[in-house]
């Protein structure tokens, strides 16, 4: 598996539980219900599925790019949980995608991401992971 693989496994992973935890909160669901973290629910952020956040995956809001070297690749502002009919079958409507981020981040976020998308990814893969390997590590110690 190669560092860039390994790193996108941890980011993905994190924003999957970053989502659920806040589909938790704003849901007033009650955590300590589940056996296992990978337990909790989320909620697809095109068409509303409710799954156990294992079991989605990590959409781009603005598409990786040829090869995944975007400057928005590994930011989380653009990557937000999603079904995998909705994500990987591209099925994910970008207007209601569109309309999802205007709401969680605001026309500024959108725009800045735009403009860093258009930017080379140089940074270390290795340490791009270990970086989010820590911070899921965070999250499941909250």
């Amino acid at each position: 598996m190669t560092d860039k693989k390994k790193a996108w496994d941890e980011c993905s992973r994190y924003c999957r539980l970053r989502d659920a935890l806040d589909y938790c909160k704003l849901m007033r669901i009650d955590t300590s219900q589940f056996n296992r973290i990978e337990d909790y629910p989320v909620k697809c952020c095109t068409c509303h599925k409710i799954k156990a956040w294992i079991y989605m995956q990590s959409g781009h809001f603005i598409s990786r790019g040829i090869g995944g070297s975007s400057g928005v690749y590994f930011d989380e502002r653009n990557i937000n949980t999603q079904c995998p009919r909705c994500n990987a079958f591209r099925q994910g409507r970008p207007e209601v995608y569109y309309e999802f981020m205007l709401a969680k981040y605001g026309q500024a976020v959108i725009d800045a991401l735009k403009i860093l998308d258009k930017q080379t990814h140089k940074a270390s893969y290795i340490i791009i992971g270990m970086a989010y390997k820590e911070m899921y590590e965070e999250l499941t110690e909250g």
